[in-house]
């Protein structure tokens, strides 16, 4: 039966309209998980009582904050649109096609470049923390400040009179800066999960399969790479430069996984669930090395307790006998007296 109300456009102008549409309820959808997130990790950093905290609740009222007002931005030019400005030549269609320009665009572009750069500046820091090595973020911080500099352009560019995303100037400096992004975040992703099996291959080593669930399992992996952001990143660059008006879907549902990401890692270690420099200096699991639980030479004289890191119970040992610690080459003989004391008790945590 044929619809005596439906629209003379075309289908692709009607395929274009819809993804317009349903990519603002997409984006809905993130921010109401969004919003969870954030009073979760607000609260978790509050009750934690620790003075070095006020800067972790800025930073996550930051990107609630910017979030917030990205969802605002794409709702209010979806009204003006199909509602306030429907009267505009050529209706609807027109006014998302030639009207991308306008202050209110702009804006959500702009807030949406300082979205990016805060979250890939903590996954830089979180890289910082777990390896301990100049060297490997010299990489990362270059790809991070040109995706920056494009980021920039790219605004300026769309904010000219009947540009938009698709147009061919703003391409010129949009499609850099998206590449460059979804870059920098699959290379972080690496990085992290890569340093992450290789702390939980050491954990489990030194004290066993149980005491290393809290921190290694693919949850851990995931949450803490920020994998989902990397994924959707991938996804939308794809669509995007193979010219696919699909890569819109994605797009307010980008810039919330951009902001839940570095928030959910935030929120684990306010748990005392995430990888810490406390947890990895205390423990120093990139220089202890286990031998054999049966080597013989190995004579240790000392008293035994237990200490608590999340919800495991870790035993500790100390000892005032020089002893060799495992059998890797270049390794001497050390005073073995490590601890794995209580999560946050360390003033640099994330």
């Amino acid at each position: 039966m044929v619809n005596p109300y439906a629209t003379n456009e075309t289908a692709p102008e009607l395929w274009f309209e819809q993804i317009n549409y349903a990519a603002v309820c997409i984006g809905g959808i993130a921010y109401g998980m969004h919003i969870l997130i954030y009073f979760m990790t607000t609260y978790y950093l509050i009750i934690e009582r620790k003075r070095s905290n006020w800067k972790w609740l800025l930073f996550v009222f930051l990107l609630f904050s910017l979030g917030t007002l990205n969802i605002v931005f794409n709702m209010h030019f979806n009204e003006q649109a199909w509602i306030d400005d429907r009267n505009y030549p050529g209706g609807p269609l027109a006014y998302l096609l030639e009207q991308q320009s306008v202050p209110i665009q702009t804006a959500g572009n702009a807030e949406s470049i300082l979205i990016s750069f805060m979250a890939d500046a903590l996954l830089i820091y979180r890289v910082h923390i777990l390896y301990r090595l100049w060297w490997i973020l010299i990489i990362p911080i270059l790809l991070w400040l040109a995706t920056t500099v494009f980021g920039v352009l790219f605004v300026i560019q769309a904010a000219l009179p009947l540009s938009s995303l698709t147009s061919n100037s703003t391409l010129q400096f949009s499609l850099p800066y998206f590449a460059m992004s979804m870059s920098l975040n699959i290379l972080l992703t690496l990085l992290l999960v890569s340093r992450l099996l290789y702390m939980r291959h050491k954990m489990t080593a030194a004290l066993g399969k149980q005491h290393a669930q809290t921190y290694g399992t693919v949850a851990t992996m995931l949450l803490e790479s920020a994998a989902p952001y990397a994924l959707i990143s991938f996804i939308f660059i794809i669509l995007y430069g193979i010219g696919n008006v699909a890569a819109i879907l994605l797009i307010p549902l980008l810039v919330q996984a951009e902001c839940i990401a570095p928030m959910l890692i935030v929120l684990r270690v306010a748990r005392g669930r995430a990888w810490t420099s406390e947890i990895i200096s205390e423990a120093q699991l990139s220089k202890l090395r286990f031998g054999s639980t049966q080597a013989g030479s190995n004579r240790m004289r000392g008293s035994k307790e237990t200490y608590t890191v999340g919800s495991s119970t870790i035993p500790h040992f100390t000892t005032k006998s020089k002893t060799r610690v495992g059998s890797e080459e270049g390794l001497d003989e050390e005073e073995m007296g490590f601890t794995l004391g209580p999560v946050g008790s360390s003033s640099e945590r994330v």
